[in-house]
């Protein structure tokens, strides 16, 4: 068998599901620290597609971002703008994998939910799942939509740009040094 290095990393990091094989979810989780407007419009139709309904809650993520306005703030008006009325619950506390989950029981009751979906950039959902495990999260009822911000990475082209190789490659980095110093295990 020939190695197909792109083929491999795009395996590996790249776990989240395409839009059209989304099942339905009582809950999302959202980082919302990118493409606030794409993201609104893409849960927009997963509304009208049945993905999400009326009842969905949403957990919003504050962003990293030192912006004069929140990014939750942002993608909440575009939520608004677009007719999706869910329940939010903001989190601006709790901004990384680890402290989400570490804390999910402080923002909501998880057994609650039936199907979890994780919505973050692209490239970020094999971490997601290693630190899901670590933190004993129902990784059996969740999925990953990961969105494409506007430097493009996702599944189909990280590996067209610098950019998106760079990107890509320090998500492996990232992943590495969090194994090493045991904050993640590969088992």
């Amino acid at each position: 068998m020939k190695p197909n290095t792109i083929k491999d990393i795009t395996d590996f990091i790249f776990l989240g599901k395409d839009f059209e094989e989304l099942s339905h979810y009582d809950l999302l989780i959202i980082n919302a620290d990118w493409a606030e407007e794409q993201l609104a419009k893409d849960m927009k139709l997963m509304l009208d597609k049945n993905i999400i309904d009326n009842n969905t809650t949403f957990i919003i993520c504050e962003g990293h971002g030192n912006t004069e306005k929140r990014s939750a703030s942002i993608l909440i008006d575009y939520l608004k703008k677009e007719g999706l009325t869910n329940k939010i619950i903001i989190s601006d506390k709790y901004i990384s994998n680890p402290e989400i989950l570490r804390n999910i029981d402080k923002l909501v009751d998880i057994t609650k939910y039936n199907r979890i979906l994780r919505v973050a950039k692209d490239f970020v959902a094999r971490r997601w799942y290693m630190n899901a495990k670590k933190y004993n999260f129902p990784i059996e009822k969740c999925d990953f939509y990961g969105v494409v911000d506007n430097r493009n990475i996702s599944k189909k082209d990280w590996h067209k740009s610098e950019t998106g190789i760079n990107q890509v490659m320090k998500e492996f980095i990232n992943i590495g040094q969090l194994t090493i110093d045991k904050e993640l295990d590969i088992n």
